[in-house]
């Protein structure tokens, strides 16, 4: 349990906010995809890939005060707060095998703009679906007409992203 609530806030280490609650989603979908140990189920809904028990964890993670939630009216902002900095400490000094993840990578998925990222990780998710590439452009294009002009970009940050975990 504290794993996976370290590799939360082990997110805020490489950006310090996230702004709105499918950012958080959308970015974790992503990263899971790429080999980041999330353990987090994530089902298709109306925004493409979510995940309650990750919205649940959000939820325990500000309860607790290891993050803050703030409402802007437009969109919901997370912050790393001193005590998420303290159990990230903690944490490192107790077990020698937590896990990295690539910096460069967090920060280009958690700056892309929010359409991008919704088209990105529906994308991905109809590739884990089973969908061969251009049928999973073919029912992006589909499920999110009204981000067909994102769907270009959002392809090449999937590939870019996964060319380089290769690497």
């Amino acid at each position: 349990m504290l794993d996976n609530e370290y590799a939360l806030i082990r997110l805020f280490t490489v950006a310090p906010t996230i702004e709105g609650r499918k950012r958080f989603q959308k970015t974790v979908y992503l990263l899971q995809q790429m080999g980041v140990p999330y353990t987090e189920k994530f089902k298709y809904y109306h925004y493409g890939p979510y995940s309650s028990e990750l919205q649940a964890e959000i939820d325990r993670l500000v309860r607790y005060e290891l993050i803050n939630e703030t409402y802007t009216g437009d969109a919901y902002v997370y912050e790393i707060t001193g005590k998420g900095e303290e159990f990230i400490q903690q944490y490192c000094s107790l077990n020698s095998s937590s896990f990295e993840f690539p910096e460069h990578l967090v920060k280009r998925i958690i700056e892309t703009n929010t359409p991008v990222l919704e088209m990105a990780s529906t994308y991905a998710y109809l590739l884990e679906m089973g969908y061969k590439e251009e049928e999973a452009m073919d029912k992006a294009s589909e499920l999110k007409p009204h981000l067909q002009n994102r769907l270009d970009e959002a392809r090449t940050l999937y590939e870019d992203i996964c060319r380089d975990i290769r690497n």
